[in-house]
């Protein structure tokens, strides 16, 4: 019978941990490969070990999708073992390090329409600038997969579940046979994933992260799911409760974000309405550093969702965009 390990990764974000699987087989395969870090690579190695395996022996990694804290180590042990890396085509430019060193402009310029000062600008584009020199892998070979592709093992399949949210281009890994569920970032037991705002998709008007990431906890709800494995924290089985659970919360930020909208006169003049900033610290007054940005991103996939709905419009004014309550 085929043995899924899982490996604990620590990360220097608040998080502290993240989670890669290993799965004994013929063909050797890592979910999801880790942080990018002399002592991620130690770890995996000894844990391989554990399991008769070294790190020559990988022959395939599943990304469950394109963060930092997720593909950093895929590269590296790709080029050990020259295991083939694959990850959906819409997260594929996130492992790009010539793609992803791109898009410091674009986050000034989506910062600069939500209206942040400019000293929070500063010190988040800062963060941001010496994080991804710190982290980010060079380039590697990856190859795309696609929804419903599946992945063959000695006594079981994984199926692609595109499940679109907390990236354009996340996907969960499901073994219908034995019903388990690879989350990756989409459904964790302690926390609710944060819907993150694709800079480098502003363009892709189509796409609203919350509408997607809600739509796809309904997918998971209705599959037969007995064992969730995470990107972080420990296994857990109730997948059916928890996506419902993160559901009906996705009410009650909706309405703490039209509360925040109650002492705005929302006239539509340039000095009227208000910024994104403005309508993220009303929900979130303690975020500070890299986290406002997460808070922004969350904020801005439900004023997309609200907006959709008629409760309130947006348009520009000058170099930021207003929201006003209808």
């Amino acid at each position: 019978m085929t043995v899924i390990n899982k490996i604990e990764i620590p990360i220097p974000f608040p998080i502290k941990s993240v989670n890669i699987y290993f799965i004994e087989d013929s063909i050797p395969t890592l979910v999801d490969a880790g942080f990018y870090s002399v002592e991620g690579v130690d770890i995996v190695a000894a844990a391989l070990k554990k399991s008769g395996r070294r790190l020559s022996d990988i022959k395939r990694i599943l990304l469950t999708h394109g963060h930092l804290d997720h593909f950093g180590l895929a590269g590296k042990i790709a080029a050990i073992s020259g295991a083939e890396v694959f990850i959906h085509p819409l997260d594929r430019g996130k492992c790009s390090w010539d793609i992803q060193k791109k898009r410091v402009t674009p986050f000034l310029r989506f910062f600069q329409e939500a209206g942040l000062p400019e000293t929070v600008v500063k010190n988040i584009a800062s963060g941001m600038i010496d994080r991804f020199n710190r982290f980010f892998p060079r380039n590697f070979d990856v190859k795309c997969m696609n929804e419903h592709e599946t992945f063959s093992f000695d006594d079981f399949t994984l199926r692609v579940l595109y499940s679109p949210g907390h990236t354009l281009g996340s996907v969960c890994f499901f073994d219908p046979e034995n019903g388990r569920l690879f989350s990756g970032d989409h459904l964790l037991e302690n926390i609710t994933s944060n819907p993150v705002v694709e800079i480098e998709n502003q363009d892709n008007n189509d796409y609203k992260s919350v509408a997607s990431y809600l739509k796809s906890l309904e997918m998971i709800a209705a599959l037969e799911i007995k064992e969730v494995f995470p990107g972080h924290g420990s296994p857990f089985s109730n997948a059916k409760g928890r996506a419902k659970e993160i559901i009906a919360h996705s009410e009650v930020r909706r309405q703490e974000i039209l509360n925040a909208f109650s002492n705005d006169k929302s006239d539509l003049s340039d000095q009227g309405g208000m910024t994104l900033f403005r309508v993220s610290q009303a929900v979130f007054p303690k975020l500070r550093d890299w986290d406002i940005f997460l808070g922004l991103s969350e904020i801005h996939g439900y004023l997309k969702v609200i907006e959709e709905d008629g409760l309130i419009i947006s348009r520009m004014a000058g170099d930021q965009r207003r929201y006003y309550r209808v």
